[in-house]
């Protein structure tokens, strides 16, 4: 356990540039982005009361406009205050306290940790991309610079070293940046709970917000161990012709799996979309975009008897998990373990 541990420290220092740097350096990006987005647009286009009733160019200046609503014209004022207030046709006056009814409160809570995450999911998106370019060049790059020599003079088996490569870029790679797009949603979510406070909205729980943001969490976490899974003959596959190609290793690695299903398609495809021999080759594809797992997920209704939105964390888990109930799944780890078997045996037969 200690020497393949060893291993894994080494590759991650091999490759820290692409797996621990990369990620941090897309959310330190997004989040500046954020926080000037925030910082000037906050409160600064009058949308607070207090921050345009204290503003110097805004001292003793009131607006007023005339619009047409449902009822007849209704006057839309701003006071020396900074408070707006709405005169209707028939003479009622109402003050915009800017407070929101339960189900505007829920969707709020619930649909603002959602468009937050897919603004923080960037950095697992980059690495899910950059672990295919890593693992391509893994095991040829320790033949090209010839530090193979070194590392089979000592005590660990070559299918120790394959293994711990397909481990520490694809297992601990992709949880790195999943963990730094937990911290970057966390971020981005207090930021934008703190804007939506500041221009007014009042009654949005935080606590709630992040209840929900952490819902968002077990689905992406379960979500991403499952992924792995269904990837898994994809990485082996890259693995297995990094070991054996002696230049390219990335296109040599792809271009079969998508140059192959292209030319059948231009010879052979007549628009059937049950063509077998074409679903079969586009399969690898497939998994790498998680298509096999997230078949159903469209179908997912989730009723509420007070009919308030909310994240169906339980139902999108089942049918997450179903997939593993699939043979398809099963017999991709049997073809990923073989895979794997043929890059160390690759390994230990050609040095060089």
């Amino acid at each position: 356990m200690n020497k393949f541990l060893t291993l894994i420290r080494r590759d991650m220092a091999d490759n820290r540039g692409a797996l621990v740097i990369t990620p941090m350096v897309i959310a330190a990006i997004l989040l500046a982005v954020t926080l000037f987005a925030t910082l000037t647009g906050n409160a600064r286009f009058g949308f607070d009361p207090e921050d345009y009733a204290n503003a110097p160019q805004n001292r003793g200046a009131q607006g007023q406009v005339v619009i047409d609503a449902e009822n007849g014209p209704a006057t839309v004022k701003r006071g020396l205050d900074g408070k707006i207030t709405i005169t209707s046709a028939d003479g009622r006056t109402k003050t915009l306290d800017q407070t929101i009814d339960p189900k505007t409160k829920a969707g709020i809570e619930t649909v603002l940790p959602l468009g937050t995450a897919v603004a923080s999911v960037l950095p697992l998106v980059i690495a899910l991309i950059t672990i295919l370019f890593v693992l391509a060049g893994s095991l040829h790059d320790e033949r090209k610079d010839r530090t193979i020599l070194f590392w089979k003079s000592m005590p660990v088996s070559d299918l120790q070293t394959t293994s711990a490569k397909l481990v520490s870029i694809v297992g601990v790679g992709l949880f790195f940046a999943f963990a730094v797009t937990i911290v970057l949603h966390i971020a981005i979510t207090g930021l934008a709970v703190a804007t939506i406070g500041n221009v007014g909205i009042t009654g949005i729980s935080a606590a709630t917000v992040f209840a929900n943001a952490s819902k968002v969490w077990t689905v992406l976490a379960v979500g991403l161990l499952i992924y792995v899974g269904w990837a898994l003959p994809v990485y082996g596959w890259v693995s297995m012709v990094s070991a054996w190609a002696p230049k390219m290793p990335f296109v040599a690695a792809f271009a079969p799996l998508f140059v192959v299903p292209l030319v059948y398609m231009a010879i052979a495809y007549r628009g059937d979309d049950n063509d077998a021999i074409l679903n079969a080759l586009w399969e690898p594809a497939g998994r790498l975009i998680g298509e096999p797992m997230t078949q159903g997920m469209s179908n997912i209704n989730v009723p509420n008897s007070e009919n308030l939105p909310s994240i169906p964390v339980a139902e999108i888990l089942e049918q997450l998990s179903s997939s593993l109930s699939e043979p398809g799944f099963w017999i991709g780890i049997g073809v990923a373990g073989a895979f794997i078997l043929a890059a160390s045996e690759i390994r230990r037969r050609r040095a060089l």
